[in-house]
């Protein structure tokens, strides 16, 4: 609810919440084809294309409306037991319910990745919408073909900042942060 309500709001929106997670792994072999049942739950509930913050808002309300009427009605007493068997029928019952909602959902957000993906960022032009691009932070629109505009984390290699509403041209992909490097047209 903390989080629906802040982006509501709009205290707390993307930009400010950048946060830097590094982590390692070493695999061995090919793990792709076996299926984990995190994976398959995912996949169930169409997670691999929704949002997962909206697959998990979903199940969490429906879960909650199944809770609260389930020991309204059946669990009277309150008893630990007749609780935790509520729980878990609301939990399969809301599972069920939130691939049901969000299965008209898949072709909308697959469209969306599909056209992402379809048109490289690299070598495009945009325009400058942060208060200005450097080498610390900065933020690039750039307008698609097709679809919405494509908004860009980028930095510049030069000591000088490049201001909003200046067009840049889009250099290249930095793997390692994520960032574009642009320059000024």
């Amino acid at each position: 609810m903390l989080y629906w309500l802040t982006c509501i709001v709009g205290i707390v929106g993307v930009d400010s919440l950048d946060l830097d997670l590094d982590m390692d792994g070493d695999l061995d072999g090919d793990v792709s084809s076996v299926p984990t049942p995190i994976a398959s739950f995912l996949r169930f509930v169409n997670a691999v294309d929704v949002p997962l913050m909206a697959v998990l808002s979903f199940l969490s309300v429906y879960m909650w409306v199944l809770s609260m009427m389930g020991n309204y009605y059946f669990n009277p007493e309150h008893k630990d037991v007749l609780v935790m068997a509520i729980f878990a029928g609301a939990f399969v019952v809301g599972v069920i319910l939130t691939k049901i909602t969000t299965a008209p959902l898949v072709p909308v957000f697959r469209k969306m990745n599909e056209l992402e993906m379809a048109e490289p960022a690299v070598g495009g032009v945009g325009i400058v919408i942060s208060k200005q691009v450097d080498q610390q932070y900065g933020q690039v629109e750039q307008k698609r073909k097709e679809g919405a505009p494509a908004i860009l984390n980028c930095r510049i290699s030069s000591d000088e900042p490049i201001l909003r509403g200046s067009e840049v041209a889009i250099v290249s992909y930095d793997q390692e942060n994520g960032t574009y490097l642009v320059r000024a047209l």
